[in-house]
Parts: structure tokens; C-alpha cells; sequence
């Protein structure tokens, strides 16, 4: 073969391995991405149905929320036992007792975890209870003020889910370790609707436990 062909030959079949590899590397690239758009798309569903979810269940909150609470303020002091005092507020309603747990003494701003004061005043309120209202049927109630939830939005979608879960929590701490019976014991939210003071955002962050006999 003569020496101008074959290196001729040469060029070309180096041209094509190159061409070769290229186009391999393009495949390999778009097959990639293809798997990268899937696992987008994947994440994008898990969102959007996290986010219905958190909708549904924050208009479940908010019909519950409507429900008319029973009549009468608690506007009937009782005197709080010594270890309580400054930490939550006994009122009578009607025939229910309230015992008030400020939101801010309990919880940390937008948390639903119940803090280390609050772990230690919850123990004095178990105790409290069973020695006060044994045999009572108890009903925890979150509130919230209207401010919307901002901060902690990606956990909480509205005041009534807050609200709730601070109610969540306390229920759950009165049945485990407060060592409550589970069957007396009820959980319901009202978020912002629901205030004891339009003009004190303060007072209205709370957990109440209604006692009923």
C-alpha cells in the first residue's frame, strides 16, 4: 500500500475511533442526566404530596377549630399549688377545670418540643392532677396567636398544625410519663381562633387541660 494511502488510512480510522469515544461519552452523559431528571421528578411528587397532606390536614384543623367551645371564661381563679405557681394558671369554666400552660414557658418560639422547665412542671402537673381530679376526663387544647408561621414553615404549615402538636406533646406526656390513663384523655386544636387577649399575642400561646368530672 502506498505510503501516502495508508497514512491516509491511518487518519481516518483514528478519526472515527475519536468519533467513537466522543459519542460515548455524550451517551454516557445524557443517560446521566436522564437519571438525574427522574430522581428530580421523584423528589418534586414526595413534595407535592407532602404538601397536600399538610394542607389537608391543616383544613381538618380548622373545621375542628370552628366547633364552639363550651360556654362560660374560665374567669374563676384557684389557687395554684406552691410548686406551680408562675409556671401555669388553674381557672374554673363552668363545672371544667383549666389548667393553662403557657406556650412560652414551655416550648421554645415555633417548636412543639417541650423544653427542659417545661419537662419539670409537666411532672408536677401529672401529679397534680391525679391527686385533684382522679377519675376526670381530660382534654388538651392547643391555641395559638395569629402571627403565620414563618421560621419553622417547612415543619409546621399553620398555627393549627402548632397548635396542635404542643397539644400532641403535652398528651403524650401525661400518658408515658405522667402515667395518665390514655383512655381519659383527648387531644383537639383551635390555632388563632380561639384567644383569651386580642391585644396579648403572649397569652394566647397556651395548652390548656380542661378536666372534666
Amino acid at each position: 500500500m502506498p505510503q501516502k494511502l495508508l497514512a491516509a488510512f491511518v487518519l481516518a480510522a483514528s478519526s472515527l475511533s475519536a468519533i467513537g469515544c466522543a459519542a460515548g461519552d455524550l451517551q454516557r452523559r445524557v443517560d446521566g442526566l436522564l437519571q438525574e431528571a427522574e430522581e428530580l421528578q421523584r423528589q418534586k411528587a414526595e413534595v407535592e404530596a407532602d404538601l397536600l397532606a399538610c394542607r389537608t390536614r391543616c383544613e381538618a384543623l380548622e373545621r375542628r377549630a370552628q366547633v364552639p367551645r363550651p360556654a362560660g371564661a374560665a374567669n374563676t381563679p384557684f389557687d395554684v399549688p406552691g410548686d406551680l405557681k408562675g409556671k401555669v394558671d388553674i381557672r374554673k369554666r363552668g363545672t371544667d377545670t383549666v389548667i393553662n400552660l403557657p406556650s412560652d414557658v414551655f416550648f421554645a418560639s415555633g417548636s412543639a418540643s417541650i423544653n427542659a422547665a417545661g419537662e419539670k412542671a409537666m411532672g408536677q402537673i401529672a401529679d397534680y392532677i391525679r391527686k385533684n381530679h382522679a377519675g376526670g376526663l381530660l382534654r388538651v387544647e392547643g391555641h395559638s396567636d395569629n402571627d403565620p408561621i414563618r421560621r419553622t414553615k417547612s415543619k409546621y404549615h399553620c398555627n393549627w398544625e402548632l397548635s396542635f402538636e404542643r397539644a400532641h406533646a403535652v398528651m403524650h406526656y401525661l400518658v408515658e410519663k405522667g402515667k395518665l390513663d390514655p383512655h381519659r384523655v383527648v387531644c383537639e386544636a383551635y390555632g388563632e381562633f380561639h384567644p383569651v387577649d386580642p391585644g396579648n399575642k403572649s397569652k394566647n400561646r397556651r395548652v390548656e387541660i380542661v378536666v372534666s368530672q
